[in-house]
């Protein structure tokens, strides 16, 4: 007995020392290594790391499994014991923090469990700011302009080129004076600016809400409510579009189609409509994000719909004037230009460039530009280019994400048709959805994350460098004004000799898409949790 119990020790002890580790170890490892690669090196491998995390997870699941039961030698309490400490673990990770949305190239962004959300932080924050109680002759004046207001998405052309001023160059001599600084309602609008006083719009629990700020104190003014709520998984809540100031009006656009004209002073609505259920459409995937233009006494928006595609409102009272084209929606804004000896309306929806004519929106021109087949994202704005010396012909730029890269065509127009030829074709500038400004026959934009300057001509790249992730940019004279989607505000030559970046500061925190604005050497600027105003430095010369 004493012998056969003397056996049973020792085999059991090989049995111990005969467990196979190292697989465990390895898959272990490995399946670390790739989730920090997935949150960092994006693109290298990959496009849709978040997703791709999630099968790393599973595949480690199966994997730890398959050892377990079949390669690793232990008895059943020790494969017991393995897999519930994996499970205690990856329990106490998801108990311990929460997925805060996603960067522009689809990543993970991590927060505790226990730090208050934006909602919290906002509304905490709001019953601790003063009321506004405007007195005699100090109400909201949105109906005096002067030639620094900003009254629409990316100024009143769409262009994003601020006229006027010139910024100082040396913002550590002179750093950049924050007026204020506050949490707001979530959402991916800009602002728009006219005199004293700025509009944005907020997601503030189950209402879109319009919202007026002192431009140089922000102290809120006015907001309109409308009970409606719009979510996507990626870009999180909020509406997406920037409202319009026209002649003391306020235009908005919410994400779930509500066009709003309300009265500047007070916020009260005079007429609204849905756009999406007027014209029997359903949503896009990412929400309604197109502005509204104003022009000749209509407001022009695209809701995507068989045969109204774009759509005309009376400025006045909301009727519809008319409506045409086909395509469905996508995430640029329409704008005004003259091509080819014409005014036209632009509109970059999701076949394409599609140029529509101002008294009956029929479809003038097109042509085709598909980015992602499955999701049809076009987001930058078209730019119109003036005729180069060896051609009669107005020109186009378009660009867009995925692969897509960008394209400038010539628009004649001959025997009362319009005729649409690619001059060029590349993909040395992909914007995701971002826009591009331009400056002296070279354009600037975010390939991608990367900052590049091409030659319109040609096509060819003249520099590329700069890490700004998937933010925005407008241009400043000779300068570039970039904001970063990390919140840092970034000055950069707007020169095709090369690549210089010559400042910067941290403006804002977390995840910033939404546009910058430039009101003299006032910046406001926003994401979906905060807003500020800076004082720019500005040249003497």
């Amino acid at each position: 007995m004493m012998d056969d119990s003397k056996t049973q020790r020792v085999v059991a002890q090989e049995g111990s020392t005969g467990i196979l580790w190292w697989p465990g170890v390895c898959i272990l490892s490995f399946t670390c290594c790739t989730l920090i690669l997935l949150q960092t090196a994006v693109f290298s491998f990959t496009s849709r790391p978040s997703v791709d995390a999630i099968y790393v997870v599973w595949a480690f699941q199966a994997a730890i499994f398959v050892w377990l039961l079949v390669f690793s030698r232990m008895n059943q309490s020790q494969r017991v014991r393995i897999l519930a400490a994996i499970l205690s673990i990856e329990t106490c990770a998801y108990l311990a923090v929460r997925v805060d949305g996603y960067t522009g190239d689809g990543r993970f962004i991590f927060s505790s469990r226990w730090s208050p959300s934006p909602d919290e932080r906002f509304e905490v924050a709001r019953r601790g700011r003063p009321s506004f109680t405007p007195t005699e002759g100090q109400e909201v004046d949105l109906n005096t302009t002067t030639l620094l207001d900003v009254p629409a998405f990316r100024g009143s052309d769409r262009s994003g080129i601020v006229r006027g001023i010139r910024l100082a160059r040396n913002w550590e001599r002179v750093p950049p004076r924050q007026l204020w600084r506050q949490p707001i309602g979530g959402g991916w609008s800009s602002f728009a600016v006219v005199g004293d006083h700025c509009v944005t719009q907020e997601q503030r629990g189950e209402y879109e809400t319009v919202v007026c700020y002192e431009l140089k104190t922000g102290r809120e003014c006015w907001a309109h409510r409308d009970l409606a709520s719009f979510y996507e998984v990626t870009g999180g809540g909020g509406p997406r579009a920037t409202p319009t100031i026209h002649y003391g009006r306020v235009y908005s656009l919410g994400a779930t189609g509500i066009l709003n004209c309300l009265d500047g002073s007070t916020g009260r609505r005079i007429w609204s409509v849905n756009i999406l259920e007027e014209n029997r459409v359903e949503n896009r995937l990412f929400g309604m994000a197109g502005s509204p233009l104003l022009i000749d006494g209509m407001v022009i928006v695209s809701p995507g719909a068989k045969g109204n595609s774009l759509v005309a409102y009376d400025q006045q009272n909301g009727r519809k004037l008319w409506g045409g084209g086909d395509a469905p929606a996508a995430y640029s804004a329409p704008q005004s230009c003259q091509l080819a000896g014409r005014r036209q309306i632009l509109n970059f929806n999701a076949e394409g460039l599609f140029a529509h004519a101002l008294d009956d929106g029929r479809v003038l021109w097109s042509t085709t530009w598909i980015s992602n087949p499955e999701e049809r994202n076009n987001v930058c704005q078209p730019v119109v280019l003036s005729a180069m010396a060896n051609t009669e012909a107005d020109r186009v730029f378009i660009s867009s994400g995925y692969g897509n890269g960008c394209a400038v065509f010539e628009v004649t127009e001959s025997h009362h048709r319009f005729v649409v030829h690619e001059q060029w074709r590349n993909r040395n500038l992909k914007a995701k959805f971002t826009s591009v400004v331009i400056r002296d026959g070279y354009v600037y934009g975010l390939d991608g994350r990367i900052l590049t300057c091409l030659d319109l001509q040609t096509g060819e790249r003249c520099w590329k460098g700069g890490r700004y992730g998937h933010g925005q940019l407008i241009r400043v004279e000779d300068l570039l004004l970039i904001q970063a989607e990390s919140g840092e505000v970034v000055l950069v030559e707007a020169s095709p000799v090369s690549f210089q970046e010559i400042a910067r500061f941290q403006a804002l925190d977390d995840r910033t898409w939404n546009h910058p604005l430039l009101a003299g050497s006032l910046l406001v600027i926003r994401n979906d949790r905060e807003a500020a105003c800076y004082k720019l430095p500005v040249s003497k010369q």
